[in-house]
């Protein structure tokens, strides 16, 4: 019954998304009057597409965006057409045609250095103040790369946790927890492709290099219908092509790591590359400093590569490549006459990405990109020890492989009409857990391998169709309607859900805006962690025949106001509710095991609300944005089960977040950036009071076992800084020299990584206190970058 639904379900979707473009495709055919001009819209020097650039019709007043891949398509009737080509940081070109027939037309546009003020008229780009969607913003690459950064690493993923909605979780690290959520219920993109973990250095760094990317839209509400399987946000990251006519590169070397990016043209106008790679050197530092038998070693390294190959204006080929790993070690030997031994600890966890992309323009009016793509994320920790008479060895691994398949189309029938739908397919590969061990015993000839009982795997199909529109009901009122039909097969049971998406834009007048929107997301998906920080030791594990996916209804309002010259203001709310949320049970946890983890969790519901305000000046020699967010999220789970039914806020609740972030060219060979964080703390459990007891069975031996009233029921210290870096730039005969020089935590705020209970107090006394570890002080740093 349930096999027959589903095809049901999914034969009508399929007949919508076949029937729908062939319809619209009809009308727009008979109708004469009316042609399109359609091409790309590039950077003049490098050939490099510009995505979300802007193209307006004076006349008939209409107007269009390019897409991910620098597309554009826009239907004018016949006769004259002023045409005007923008993108901020460019010179607007104008275009005046005769439009009497089906057009081709391909733009480049130079760069224009004094970043004028552009008007933006009829904009259907899916991100920014002026776009139908709300909650959806495009993150300024210019600016991000002047923000001050820990030791001189410029990390897109801290300056997302700088916009409203969005927060960090442990002090100094990367991950990011938008409206309530977790960081698993993060859509972390790369080219489209799927990570799992985008983490350096425990978190404290991610694995995006600002050289390689080329735009980073964010999404945290008004999700579209193409992106599911989370809840909470999507992360859009999309690399740099390559420049199609010369080389040129950076060399940049800081106080952590070293890194080079080079691009150019394989065959010029036709065939280009673009490279990157980073590597850090703590363990060439360290290793002249370190004894012989105690040998420390960490370090990480990124490497991403892209290919782009234009056959002809209808066919254009990508193959992309992203590999990054972190490894840390630890050495240890002793030595005696009677006694040797030595130890050795790894782990290693990283990504590898693999993706190939076709691009077709089967008519004016409709484009396709075809992908597929290979991910992965792997875990793995070794265990050696070594003696006189023998030795042992554990390998332990955890990971997920997904092999995907896509298929999505942009359909511009008419001016006021923007249509994208598509199917994709992925193949997950689950292993929450591989543990294995060899011990060999010279002097009894023993040899002997084992497995335990945590190494299977799950294996998961998951398909999306999918369909969407952009459309205008009139000049002032525009609608973003969408739906996302999912269905999740693993252990012989499928869950089918269909998501609808609508969004609406209401423009009062030319500067004010007001918006709303509804979402429904579904995670089948769910990151296993004892941890108040994202870790490599998480385990992913998928929904199953007794875990169900969650699932997530958004609600939001939002008003904007672009009436101030090169200011940008907004003010949005929003209320999510979430369905079949995991948290350990009380006095479980993961404790690096997965075995029988669903018998350690509770399905139960959570709540998230808040209000966001920005406030954004993106034109000038002074740039940035003010960000204000008052939020509340909590969860609740079944009578006599978690907190015993009871409301009680989550770990990554935090009443009060601001941000303020200002970049300033004094000239140019001096600029200047500045950030100033304030958040109030997040949630942890702390025990109120300690008992002894003594348990049967146990030797009679007397435990200390803390009494907890309610689960989060401690909230941490607020924590605040301030970071500034400035640059000198000098240009030479072969490009650009700049120094950076910056200051994190500038008035050394001591700001808790972590809290831990001790029994002593500062003064010696012993009574039972709370102290906390702060591991960012103040910290300076030097950076230098060559651009050739």
């Amino acid at each position: 019954m349930v096999n027959k639904r589903i095809n049901s379900y999914r034969r009508k979707i399929c007949l919508v998304l076949l029937i729908f473009p062939v319809i619209l495709y009809a009308q727009t055919a008979v109708k004469d009057d009316r042609y399109t001009i359609s091409g790309y819209v590039t950077d003049e020097s490098s050939g490099e597409s510009l995505l979300g650039a802007n193209i307006y019709d004076k006349i008939s007043q209409v107007g269009t965006t390019t897409n991910e891949f620098g597309f554009y398509s826009i239907t004018l009737p016949e006769g004259k057409a002023d045409l005007q080509f923008s993108y901020i940081g460019y010179q607007t070109s104008m275009k005046i045609l005769d439009v009497s027939l089906n057009l081709k037309l391909n733009i480049p546009l130079k760069v224009n250095q004094e970043l004028d003020e552009i008007v933006v008229y009829g904009n259907r780009s899916e991100t920014g103040i002026n776009a139908t969607r709300m909650g959806a913003i495009n993150i300024p690459m210019e600016q991000l790369k002047g923000i001050p950064a820990v030791l001189g690493e410029v990390d897109i993923m801290k300056t997302i946790q700088m916009m409203p909605g969005v927060q960090s979780g442990a002090e100094g690290s990367s991950g990011i927890y938008v409206r309530g959520g977790g960081p698993d219920e993060n859509l972390i993109l790369l080219d489209g492709v799927p990570l799992y973990n985008v983490d350096h250095l425990f978190g404290f760094f991610s694995i995006f290099t600002p050289e390689s990317v080329k735009k980073v839209d964010l999404y945290k509400g008004s999700f579209p219908a193409r992106f599911g399987g989370r809840l909470s946000s999507v992360v859009d990251v999309r690399t740099n092509d390559g420049d199609m006519r010369k080389f040129h590169g950076t060399l940049g070397v800081g106080l952590l790591s070293a890194k080079l990016q080079f691009e150019g043209p394989i065959v010029k106008d036709r065939t280009s590359f673009n490279i990157s790679a980073r590597r850090s050197y703590i363990d060439v530092i360290a290793r002249p400093f370190m004894k012989e038998e105690d040998q420390f070693n960490y370090y990480f390294y990124d490497f991403n590569a892209k290919v782009n190959h234009k056959f002809n204006d209808k066919h254009r080929l990508f193959l992309s490549v992203y590999s990054g790993t972190d490894k840390f070690s630890i050495m240890n030997q002793e030595d005696f006459k009677k006694y040797q031994s030595k130890d050795e600890n790894s782990l290693r966890w990283g990504n590898t990405v693999a993706a190939l992309r076709w691009n077709y323009v089967i008519s004016p009016v409709l484009f396709s990109n075809t992908t597929v793509a290979y991910t992965e994320y792997r875990y793995q920790s070794v265990n050696k020890t070594s003696q006189k008479d023998g030795s042992y060895r554990s390998d332990y691994n955890s990971g997920i492989k997904d092999w995907t398949y896509s298929l999505d189309f942009d359909y511009l029938p008419l001016p006021k009409h923007h249509i994208k739908f598509g199917m994709i397919y992925l193949y997950h590969s689950f292993k929450p857990e591989s543990l294995t061990g060899k011990i060999q015993n010279s002097s009894d000839d023993i040899n002997k391998d084992f497995k335990s009982l945590l190494d299977s795997e799950i294996y998961a199909h998951e398909s999306t169709l999918y369909v969407e529109d952009d459309f205008d009901i009139s000049d002032r009122v525009s609608i973003n309607a969408g739906l996302n039909l999912s269905l999740f097969h693993v252990q012989k049971k499928s869950y089918l859900s269909l998501q609808p998406r609508l969004s609406a834009r209401f423009q009062l007048n030319r500067d004010i805006a007001l918006k709303a929107s509804y979402t429904q997301m579904n995670q089948n998906i769910h990151l296993l962690s004892s941890y108040t920080m994202t870790m490599p030791t998480d385990l992913w594990v998928p929904a199953t025949k007794n875990i169900r996916p969650m699932k997530a209804h958004q609600y939001s309002l939002g008003m904007y106001y672009t009436g101030i010259h090169g200011w940008e203001l907004s003010v949005e709310g929003y209320y999510k509710n979430v369905n079949n949320v995991l948290e350990y049970k009380d006095g479980a946890a993961l404790m690096g095991s997965s075995y029988n983890w669903e018998s350690k969790v509770e399905m139960g519901k959570g709540r998230s609300m808040g209000v966001e305000f920005m406030v954004q000046k993106k034109i000038g020699k002074t740039t940035g944005w003010l960000a204000y967010t008052l939020a509340k999220s909590d969860r609740k789970f079944p009578s006599g089960s978690i907190n015993d039914g009871r409301w009680f806020p989550y770990k990554y609740d935090r009443r009060h977040n601001i941000s303020l972030t200002v970049n300033h060219k004094f000239s140019e060979k001096i600029d200047m950036g500045a950030s100033w964080e304030f958040r109030t703390g997040g949630t942890t459990t702390i025990g109120e009071q300690s008992t002894i007891v003594v348990r049967p069975g146990d030797d009679l031996t007397p435990s200390l076992v803390d009494y907890v009233g309610q689960r989060n029921n401690y909230r941490m210290p607020s924590s605040h800084q301030l970071s500034i870096g400035v640059n000198f730039h000098k240009k030479t005969s072969h490009g650009v020299r700049t120094w950076n020089i910056s200051l994190f935590n500038v008035y050394n705020a001591m700001n808790p990584t972590f809290l831990f209970r001790d029994a002593k107090d500062e003064n010696g006394n012993r009574r039972d206190v709370l102290k906390k570890v702060t591991i960012l002080p103040l910290i300076p740093s030097v950076t230098y970058t060559y651009k050739f």
